[in-house]
């Protein structure tokens, strides 16, 4: 089958060509050819989900070169390969530089580009097709994009975050260890903050907070998550760089398109996605448990106004890093960008990013202009952020109104059944994730975010109200000494009814992929539900047992230095991830970056390092000095309050 992608050089071009070299990347689309074998295998291939679309090509051409070449060829041989408009699905054109540029460039050159890939595609496989200009660039055309006052924002700020870190660690000195001659304990020591608020920048201080043990009980209970945030981090950054292969200009991607149609990857990519859920069902716990624990500590009924300490609170503790990433993605990020197709993932990725960025700072991005979505990966942030915004009431209600406890309960539950199916009944999504790469290529590549089932936050509804669940069940075995978890009649039923259903109901994944979707149906509806409930119910469950009943809970290697500083890095890994991950597909020229399995696994390697790295550096320059200085604030509001 004709290569995926090619693309000419441009550096040859601009050099044979420097007076008017111009080269535009085209979308060619082979025409429906019924006589020709190479066009039945193309169809043959291209309708299964695990292949991309065979009849859907990338060029790069140099325009003069197309045109000399035209030139050579007899007028009946141009009327045969100036062909008609056909497309395929999905099918989408970037609208780069401007829209009226774009157009006058596909008025001016459309044709001839048109006749020169056809002629290439015919000569090589007896094939025509059409072409469409998408972008066409000169020697002069500006790239990177000129300093502007978003770089000069994003500078400053670093600069002056390095500053305060040099001055902080040269000034901070660690206050008098013996008070009348006796030592004071270290975690006291520690837990007591003391000096101006910019000496928070020091890279002790910052460091402490990164490899700080577990020193409550609850702390030492939910340690064990550490570990498994660290693990899972792992495993999603291993499935983004399949995805980032499978999306991206690669020369023979032939061999992940078989590994992804192998029925156990079928099944395997019908539960990897949903570990997403898991975070929704640990952020759920955890709020639940410590709103309860400072309920029962202060003695007295928590007020309505912690509802907006609260999301003052989590909005400053995200808002630091997520300003510093965005200004990253709307100015420095296109130094990325040098090969001929990188502009699809990076030069657009800056454009969505000055147009709809504002939307990530309301944490609406996830429903709002999600076509065009600024940094992909922030679903997750704003659909959690929503999720807490329901949370923190739904416990403030409890708490207040115990009599409405069950009522509110059986209507999360309700909800949590319900929310699902509709959404996947309106929609008509498949009720299991299905492996689909025509779709990466079209959202990863050419970056047009289309609105997943996991995009949103209701699908999510039931893991979120689980996590809830267990956390309201944690603090009663926790308050009462006659409960424990393994002596309660039935537990065994939650144990392992959930993840027997998780996996009976992926082991007929294979089976959704001969369905059709154009209607809504019911029962896929349900389906899905059911899927996405039994695994909430099993995250949750486990998180309680392994809080409650697990013995090795209290292992050493959960509260090691290591495991605790990568494990608190997650959030910083969680907002560079697609920063590194686009490095790796980037500059791609000829037929594309070569791929093998020990490629694969060298750039898993790679992207582990890379994330990590970054988001050491922003956790030492601004999340964790940020948030140790909002901590401080608040603190001394609430002191002065009570005084």
């Amino acid at each position: 089958m004709p290569p995926l992608f090619y693309y000419e050089n441009v550096t040859d071009c601009f050099a044979r060509y420097s007076a008017s070299g111009l080269y535009c990347v085209v979308k060619t689309v082979i025409k429906p050819t019924p006589g020709s074998d190479l066009w039945r295998t193309i169809e043959k291939y291209s309708q299964l989900a695990s292949y991309h679309d065979h009849a859907l090509l990338d060029r790069g051409l140099c325009v003069d070169a197309c045109g000399a070449l035209v030139k050579q060829l007899e007028p009946s041989i141009v009327q045969f390969l100036d062909t008609e408009r056909v497309t395929t699905v999905p099918y989408h054109l970037l609208s780069l530089p401007s829209e009226t540029e774009l157009s006058a460039r596909r008025s001016q050159y459309g044709t001839l580009l048109n006749i020169c890939a056809n002629y290439k595609l015919w000569q090589q496989y007896n094939l025509t097709g059409y072409s469409e200009i998408e972008r066409c660039t000169t020697k002069e055309t500006p790239s990177p994009a000129p300093i502007d006052g978003y770089h000069v924002v994003l500078a400053t700020i670093v600069l002056l975050a390095i500053a305060l870190v040099v001055c902080a660690t040269v000034s901070d000195r660690r206050p008098e260890r013996t008070i009348n001659n006796n030592e004071i304990p270290k975690h006291l020591l520690d837990s007591q903050p003391t000096g101006p608020l910019w000496l928070e920048f020091s890279l002790r201080r910052t460091w402490r907070q990164l490899v700080a043990p577990p020193r409550t009980i609850l702390q030492r209970d939910f340690a064990f998550v550490e570990l498994f945030r660290l693990l899972a981090v792992f495993v999603i950054l291993a499935i983004h760089v399949s995805m980032c292969f499978a999306a991206a200009p690669i020369a023979n991607v032939r061999p992940l398109e078989e590994f992804f149609a192998l029925p156990v990857s079928l099944v395997a990519v019908s539960i990897f996605p949903f570990q997403v859920h898991t975070f929704f069902t640990i952020s759920g716990m955890l709020l639940t448990v410590h709103f309860l624990h400072l309920a029962s500590s202060t003695g007295r009924r928590i007020g309505w106004s912690y509802l907006g300490q609260a999301i003052t609170v989590r909005y400053l503790r995200i808002f630091p890093l997520l300003l510093v990433v965005w200004l990253y993605h709307v100015s420095w990020f296109d130094r990325l960008s040098q090969g001929p197709g990188d502009y699809r993932y990076i030069e657009l990725e800056k454009d969505n990013c000055r147009a709809n960025g504002w939307l990530n700072f309301l944490f609406i991005n996830n429903y709002f202009r999600h076509g065009n979505m600024c940094m992909q990966q922030s679903w997750h942030l704003a659909a959690d952020f929503q999720f807490f915004l329901i949370g923190v009431p739904f416990l403030l209600l409890i708490h207040r109104h115990p009599r409405l406890r069950k009522p509110l309960i059986a209507t999360a539950i309700c909800i949590s059944v319900v929310a699902p199916i509709a959404n996947l009944y309106h929609h008509q999504f498949p009720g299991v994730v299905l492996t689909n790469f025509k779709q990466l290529r079209f959202v990863f590549y050419a970056h047009r975010v289309l609105q997943f089932d996991y995009m949103l936050f209701h699908p999510h509804t039931c893991s979120y109200f689980a996590g809830i669940f267990a956390g309201l069940a944690y603090h009663r075995l926790r308050n009462d000494p006659s409960l424990a978890l393994p002596a309660i009649r039935g537990i065994w039923l939650w144990k392992w009814v959930p993840p027997s259903l998780v996996l009976l109901q992926a082991s007929f994944a294979p089976l959704f992929y001969d369905l059709d979707y154009r209607r809504p149906m019911l029962w896929n509806a349900v389906y899905g539900a059911v899927h996405r409930c039994s695994w909430g119910t099993m995250c949750a469950v486990g998180i309680l047992y392994g809080a409650t009943a697990w013995r090795g809970r209290y292992a050493p290697i959960h509260r090691h230095p290591v495991v605790l500083l990568l494990s608190r890095l997650s959030f910083g890994v969680f907002m560079v991830q697609f920063c590194v991950l686009k490095s790796l597909a980037r500059n791609a020229g000829g037929f594309g970056i070569e791929f093998s399995w020990k490629i694969y696994f060298q750039s898993v390697v790679y992207s582990w390092v890379g994330c990590y790295a970054a988001a050491l550096v922003l956790a030492l320059l601004v999340e964790f000095p940020c948030a140790a200085i909002c901590k401080r604030l608040l603190s001394s509001q609430k002191h002065g309050a009570a005084r």
